[in-house]
């Protein structure tokens, strides 16, 4: 008996936050790191928790709930940190971190996953599209907005 064909396996990192998960391809993230101090931006964003030293850079680091309007976490410390290589277009030195609630997990995602309709995504910016893992609902960031709020012109 043959076995089912199964197609191209894309390679993800499920990000918990505070009441949502996002979903990334693993290629995006350069690295997940503990929680640390970071150092405030004076006059930034909310959004912009800070910034810390990771391999002679400094790194700014988001939260998306605060980003996206939503209620922050009480505590970020407590969850880790997930490294963003540059956004597309950006300098090859320009990671950014965003806060998890909790360590992420690594997803094997394939073309049959079901796509989230419009009314079972949240009605947040930021967020391109959504998928049902396991269930489970995943969310998908825009990064091409988020380019815009970061760098805006």
């Amino acid at each position: 008996m043959k076995k089912p064909r199964i197609g191209p396996r894309l390679h993800s990192l499920e990000v918990p936050l505070d009441g949502l998960t996002l979903i990334v391809p693993s290629a995006a993230v350069a690295e997940v790191i503990n929680s640390l101090t970071l150092t405030p931006v004076p006059f930034s964003q909310p959004w912009l928790k800070g910034v810390f030293g990771w391999r002679t850079l400094a790194v700014p680091v988001i939260s998306f709930e605060a980003l996206a309007g939503m209620p922050e976490p009480v505590s970020p410390a407590a969850g880790k940190i997930v490294i963003f290589y540059p956004l597309s277009g950006r300098s090859d030195w320009e990671f950014y971190g965003m806060f998890a609630t909790a360590e992420p997990r690594p997803q094997a995602l394939s073309h049959s996953e079901p796509v989230a309709t419009d009314s079972e995504l949240p009605n947040l910016p930021y967020i391109a599209a959504g998928l049902k893992v396991g269930g489970k609902l995943m969310l998908i960031p825009d990064m091409d907005e988020m380019k815009k709020v970061f760098y805006p012109a």
